[in-house]
C-alpha cells in the first residue's frame, strides 16, 4: 500500500490532519477557499463515527480565527449505525462550525440515504442558520424537487453531477442527459436566496455555459484538489470565487480507488493531466 501512497498524493492532501496543512496554508496563500474533507464513509461501529467527530472537531479549533469549509458524509458519523447518535455527533460539530463561523456541507451518498441527509440538514438548519450545505446529484429525479426544498429553507446547494450506481428507474444514465439537466438545474439554483450556492464539476462544457452568463459570479466554483488544475488557477485568475475540496487522513487508498474508477480508469485523469502540461 505505501508503494501506491506516491500516486495518491495527487489527490490526497494528506495522510493525516498535520500533513494536510501544509498544503492547505499553500492553496490558500494562493487565493483559494478551502472545503476540508477527512476521508471515509460507512462506519461500522460508534467509536468511528466518533474519531471522525473529533477529527472534524480538531479541524475547526485549528481555523477557528479562519474561515474555512467542512465537507461531511454522514455515514462517516454513524448515520446507518444509529440516526439518533448521527444526530448528536453532528451537532456538536455543526454548533462549532457555527460559533466560529464556518460552514459545513453534508456530502450526497448513494440515494437510498438521500432523505435521511436531508431531513437531518433541515432539522440542524432551524437550529443553526446560514452554516449548513448539501451537495446535490444532478443525475437522479427527484433533485429538482429537493434543490427547490432546500432553497426555500436558505441552504446553500453544491451541485455535482453523481458518482454513484443507481437504478434507471430514479436516475439519468447517459452522459448527455446528466450534462442537459445540469444546466437546467443551474438556472434555477441560488435564485431569489441570500446564500451563495456551488458549481462542483471539471466539465467544461458546463463551465463555459455558465461562464457565458452575466451573473456566473454568482456561484462559488469547486474543483477536486489535484484534477485540473489548470482550470482552477484559470477561474481564480477570471475573479471567480474557487474552493478546493481537500481530502485527508489514512484512509487515503478507498478515496483514491474510486477517484480512480469516477474517472473511467485513468483516462479522464490522464488526459487532466495533458491538459494542465499543455
Amino acid at each position: 500500500m505505501k508503494l501506491l501512497y506516491p500516486f495518491a498524493k495527487r489527490y490526497i492532501a494528506g495522510h493525516d490532519f498535520r500533513s494536510a496543512q501544509f498544503t492547505a496554508k499553500e492553496l490558500s496563500d494562493n487565493g483559494f477557499a478551502l472545503s476540508f474533507n477527512y476521508v471515509g464513509e460507512y462506519s461500522k461501529t460508534l467509536d468511528e463515527a466518533i474519531a471522525a467527530r473529533n477529527q472534524y472537531s480538531e479541524i475547526l479549533n485549528y481555523y477557528q480565527d479562519k474561515k474555512i469549509d467542512l465537507s461531511i458524509k454522514l455515514s462517516q458519523v454513524g448515520l446507518l449505525i444509529s440516526p439518533e447518535d448521527c444526530e448528536g455527533l453532528l451537532q456538536q460539530i455543526v454548533e462549532k462550525a457555527h460559533n466560529y463561523g464556518h460552514t459545513i456541507r453534508f456530502d450526497m451518498e448513494h440515494s437510498t440515504i438521500t432523505d435521511k441527509t436531508l431531513d437531518l440538514c433541515l432539522k440542524l438548519n432551524q437550529k443553526y442558520p446560514a452554516t449548513l450545505g448539501v451537495a446535490l446529484q444532478a443525475r437522479l429525479f427527484r433533485t429538482k424537487d429537493d434543490m427547490k426544498e432546500l432553497m426555500n429553507n436558505n441552504i446553500s446547494v453544491r451541485l455535482v453531477k453523481g458518482a454513484y450506481i443507481e437504478k434507471e428507474s430514479i436516475a439519468l444514465k447517459s452522459y448527455q442527459e446528466i450534462q442537459e439537466n445540469y444546466l437546467q438545474l443551474i438556472e434555477l439554483l441560488g435564485i431569489n436566496m441570500n446564500r451563495r450556492c456551488a458549481v462542483a464539476t471539471h466539465d467544461e462544457t458546463i463551465l463555459k455555459d455558465i461562464l457565458s452568463k452575466p451573473d456566473a459570479d454568482r456561484f462559488d466554483y469547486e474543483f477536486i484538489y489535484g484534477i485540473r488544475r489548470d482550470l482552477q488557477q484559470s477561474f481564480k485568475d477570471q475573479g471567480q470565487k474557487v474552493r478546493i475540496y481537500l481530502p485527508f487522513g489514512e484512509n487515503w487508498l478507498p478515496y483514491t480507488w474510486r477517484r480512480l474508477r469516477e474517472f473511467k480508469n485513468l483516462t479522464f485523469v490522464v488526459r487532466s493531466i495533458f491538459k494542465e502540461w499543455f
